[in-house]
């Protein structure tokens, strides 16, 4: 794991701030495991990800194991939002993550500007 991950509590959402690097599909997890347990634990199903300094240097196969992890657990059906801040040094991993989560029926949607990204989350 080297990256880092932070938590800000807001009124309408939480706020998560990760930033450098993951290389496998087990970090990745590792990482969304930690959102999921952090908006249970404040009740905050909305949440805006901020990965503009969170590099994903991941294969296509790696995004399928981390989809595949949260779709055998039924994750999808918590009832999470994350609007997601994406790293705009890896476009084509952060789009190939959006479509696999979204495949399997997450709410999971990447922007380029934060007011965009609540925006979508407050509707």
């Amino acid at each position: 794991m080297n990256y880092t991950q932070s938590f800000t509590v807001n009124p309408t959402h939480l706020y998560c701030l990760t930033a450098g690097a993951v290389t496998d599909a087990q970090s990745l997890i590792d990482w969304g495991l930690a959102i999921v347990r952090m908006a249970q634990e404040k009740k905050r199903p909305r949440i805006l990800v901020d990965n503009r300094e969170f590099i994903l240097e991941l294969s296509p196969l790696d995004v399928v194991e981390f989809a595949s992890y949260f779709e055998e657990r039924d994750i999808a059906f918590l009832g999470l939002r994350l609007a997601v801040l994406s790293s705009p040094s890896r476009p084509q991993t952060t789009r190939l993550v959006e479509t696999a989560l979204t495949n399997r029926s997450a709410s999971y949607r990447r922007f380029t500007s934060t007011e965009e990204a609540q925006a979508w989350l407050e509707s």
